[in-house]
């Protein structure tokens, strides 16, 4: 009986690590679009005044997009990470508060980013904000195998561990090239500007991993088994 009351109160603590992590997600992700003040209408503006106005918004709309997507990526990575987690210490939940404080930094990276696209520190400051995201995410992942049996269970297949780390590289490195391309692109002719559609090879570089390693159902989400208390 203590065993099972030791197992649920596991249980219990590992869903409230996991749904304060949603509310962060969930609060970051809002914050992206509050960042996007709608314009101001005068009386007597025209038409095309008005559609002056959302074009101007533009670039938050794009920024708001690619940060959008770059969070759910990170919130499904999570989401399957955590899938396999059966037990916790102080340091996973410290790598977890690390990993949050990069997700909700990501509105404002993000906003000061969109809101000045031509400049090299704002798109740095980006950068390195996904980057740090996905190297936390990185050194989760990397602790939750290294002690797979006592937190974790799966991540028994090789090949399951190297796309699992593949995976979770995938983004902070391409956010890494698309800071590198820019330093190294000359700025005079707007050559450097190329370095903001780095993000695009996300999809790509995740298709030529998955069709790399193949389907790996070890990686697909494992619902937790519910333990029942005895009667």
């Amino acid at each position: 009986m203590s065993q099972i009351n030791n197992e649920l109160k596991k249980e219990f603590q590992i869903e409230r690590m996991i749904l304060f992590t949603d509310a962060v997600f969930a609060i970051a992700i809002t914050l992206l679009v509050i960042e996007i003040k709608p314009p101001h209408i005068a009386h007597g503006m025209s038409s095309s005044q008005i559609a002056q106005q959302l074009s101007d918004l533009l670039p938050l709309f794009i920024g708001f997009i690619i940060s959008f997507f770059v969070i759910a990526i990170y919130w499904r990575s999570h989401h399957r990470l955590f899938s396999f987690v059966k037990d916790y210490d102080d340091r996973l939940i410290w790598l977890n508060f690390f990993f949050l404080f990069t997700i909700i930094l990501m509105p404002f990276s993000s906003a000061y980013y969109s809101e000045n696209t031509a400049l090299t520190i704002p798109f740095y400051f980006y950068c390195i904000n996904v980057g740090a995201t996905g190297l936390f995410n990185y050194a989760m992942l990397s602790y939750i195998i290294k002690h797979r049996g006592r937190i974790s269970d799966g991540f028994d297949n090789l090949k399951a561990r190297q796309l699992a780390r593949w995976r979770t590289l995938t983004v902070p490195c391409i956010f890494i090239f698309g800071l590198v391309l820019d330093f190294c692109l000359p700025s005079a002719n707007g050559l450097n500007m190329l370095s903001r559609f780095a993000p695009m090879l996300i999809w790509p570089a995740i298709l030529i991993l998955n069709r790399t390693f193949g389907k790996v159902k070890e990686l697909e989400y494992q619902p937790k088994p519910v333990v029942k208390r005895k009667k």
